[in-house]
C-alpha cells in the first residue's frame, strides 16, 4: 500500500499486491491444469489436487485484489475501488463520515500484523481484507494528515 498522490484537494493510495497475487494465481492454475490434464495418478489424487487449485484461486481472487482510494475534497467523498479478475467494484463514504485513520493490529505466533482501517461514525470501515506483516504507519499518517488540513 502506498500513496500515489497528495495534493490539498485530493489523496490517492493504492495497493497493489502484485507478487503474491500473481504467485497464488499461477499455482491455482497450475492445480487446476494439473487435475484437468490427467497429470495427477487416480481420481482421489485429482479430486484433491483440483479442491487445493480452486481454494487457492478463491483466496486469491478475495484477499489480493488490486484497489484504490481516493479522498476527494471537490467531490466531499472517499471512494474505493476494487478491481478483480471478475470486475471492478466501487464503494462510496462521504468525507465527514470518517473520523480518521487507525492502524487494526492482530498478534499470531508472536509476530504482529496491521491493517488500515477508517474509523467512521458508523465503525469501523477495513481498507484491506486480511492482516499484513508490512509497515502500514506511513499511509495511516498521510490519511489522518490530509484529513486534518483545511480545504
Amino acid at each position: 500500500m502506498r500513496t500515489v498522490s497528495n495534493t490539498p484537494d485530493r489523496l490517492v493510495i493504492e495497493d497493489r499486491p502484485r507478487v503474491l497475487a500473481i504467485t497464488l494465481w499461477l499455482m491455482g492454475l497450475g492445480a487446476l491444469f494439473a487435475a484437468v490434464s490427467g497429470q495427477t495418478d487416480g481420481i482421489a489424487e485429482t479430486l484433491l489436487v483440483f479442491i487445493l487449485g480452486t481454494g487457492v484461486l478463491c483466496m486469491a481472487w478475495y484477499f489480493f485484489p488490486f484497489q484504490r482510494f481516493t479522498f476527494d475534497r471537490t467531490v466531499g467523498a472517499f471512494t474505493r475501488r476494487i478491481a478483480r479478475v471478475t470486475g471492478a467494484t466501487v464503494e462510496t463514504l462521504e468525507l465527514d463520515q470518517i473520523e480518521r485513520a487507525a492502524l487494526q493490529s492482530q498478534w499470531n505466533d508472536g509476530t504482529r500484523m496491521d491493517r488500515v482501517a477508517l474509523l467512521t461514525k458508523s465503525g469501523p470501515f477495513p481498507l484491506e481484507f486480511g492482516f499484513v506483516n508490512a509497515r502500514r504507519a506511513p499511509v495511516v499518517s498521510d490519511i489522518n494528515s490530509w484529513l486534518e488540513q483545511e480545504g
